[in-house]
């Protein structure tokens, strides 16, 4: 006789001597719960935005959770630190899939941390969701499986072109730090600025964990452009700004918002005085939108809090709950093929995830409309219809100047 024909005959006793007992049945476990990876960066250069994007996949771990959970089942979100560096990355990533047995990967920061876990996750047939820039990540055939949540490099460089024209600048120096999300977003910008009439006079690469800065700031001054284009990320925008301002410039500084504007990390490092008239772009939802503020009350952040990662971040484990819900699956080509009919359509939007999974169950169309943006996808996994807030500081704030599409 087999374990299971035990198992069986031992369950129907127990159910037999209730009935004649009237004693309660055991409660036996239930199915277990769907994992989801979340793949930040606790340490290195994106250290700054780990909590910040944990924060929002547990926020939405939640909410899901509190509604029932997908195809009846708990989500359990599983967290690794990818230390900002593909090594970590795909170390981690690895035991997220062989040990843990995540269906999906979420977050993922760095561009370089996602290029080297993107063949992994193909390779495995696992959902990854990324908040990576570098326009290689969607290139090739992804099988379904790999999705941008933040603006590609190409679109990004092209919105800072846009803003520099906005604001009649003239003259622009470059300084970028070597990685492959930054480098994706100079050439776009220099066609944009120098089509529209402007001319670049300088472009200085650097690297990362430089000791100083002096050097390269010294050489960018040359010239004395109207406005410096900083392509970095917050610890080394912070170290360029200090130097900037012991050499006495006076135009003005662009930089992204994920390294300017996000969470308030520059302010600190420079103070109000030095963050005063920093510019930065970055596409959030600068417009009214249920599902950014229904985010910004779930981590107890203020109306008009600028946390862009944190966002995407949320949107990535709502869509990708949906797509269980939707698909009655958890293969991750499956859950892949279902974003974009779960973003695309002409519905009524819903930006809930509690309706959006109320609007599935009863099979009511809807397109989902995001925390990040209200975005459609493209075939490769793209974003698009995405509008970028360009923002400039203002008393340790950062205020909203225009709208750039």
């Amino acid at each position: 006789m087999g374990l299971t024909d035990l198992t069986r005959r031992s369950l129907m006793s127990v159910a037999l001597l209730a009935t004649m007992t009237g004693m309660a049945l055991p409660a036996f476990a239930q199915e277990a719960p769907i994992k989801l990876g979340l793949l930040a960066p606790f340490s290195g250069s994106g250290g700054p935005y780990g909590k910040e994007e944990e924060d929002a996949a547990r926020a939405a771990v939640k909410i899901i959770n509190e509604a029932g959970g997908v195809l009846g089942r708990q989500l359990e979100l599983i967290v690794a630190d990818d230390e900002t560096q593909p090594t970590a990355g795909v170390a981690a990533a690895r035991k997220l899939i062989d040990v843990d047995g995540v269906v999906s990967i979420s977050g993922i920061w760095s561009s370089a941390v996602a290029l080297a876990v993107k063949p992994i996750a193909i390779e495995k047939g696992v959902l990854l969701t990324t908040n990576g820039s570098a326009d290689e990540i969607t290139q090739g055939d992804n099988q379904n499986l790999v999705w941008r949540f933040q603006t590609n490099g190409k679109d990004w460089g092209d919105a800072f072109g846009k803003a520099f024209l906005n604001d009649d600048v003239k003259t622009a120096s470059v300084l970028v730090l070597q990685t492959p999300f930054t480098l994706s977003t100079i050439q776009p910008f220099k066609e944009t600025f120098t089509a529209g009439g402007g001319e670049i006079l300088q472009e200085i690469p650097f690297n990362p964990n430089q000791p100083s800065y002096r050097v390269e700031v010294d050489k960018i001054l040359e010239g004395d452009p109207e406005a410096i284009f900083v392509a970095a990320y917050v610890n080394e925008l912070s170290a360029v700004v200090k130097e900037a301002y012991r050499n006495g410039y006076e135009g003005t500084i662009y930089a992204y918002g994920n390294a300017a504007g996000s969470n308030g990390q520059f302010v600190a490092n420079v103070g109000k005085e030095l963050a005063e008239g920093v510019h930065h772009t970055q596409h959030v939802p600068v417009e009214n939108s249920e599902s950014y503020a229904l985010y910004l009350n779930s981590i107890g952040q203020p109306e008009g809090t600028v946390m862009s990662f944190g966002a995407q971040v949320f949107d990535q484990i709502v869509l990708t709950a949906l797509a269980i819900e939707k698909t009655g699956s958890t293969k991750g080509a499956d859950l892949g093929a279902a974003f974009p009919e779960l973003v695309n359509s002409d519905a009524p939007s819903i930006g809930d995830p509690v309706k959006a999974l109320e609007a599935l169950r009863a099979g009511e169309p809807f397109r989902y409309s995001g925390a990040a943006s209200d975005f459609r996808f493209e075939a490769n996994g793209d974003q698009s219809n995405l509008a970028y807030g360009h923002f400039v500081i203002k008393d340790g704030e950062s205020e909203l100047v225009d709208v750039i599409r």
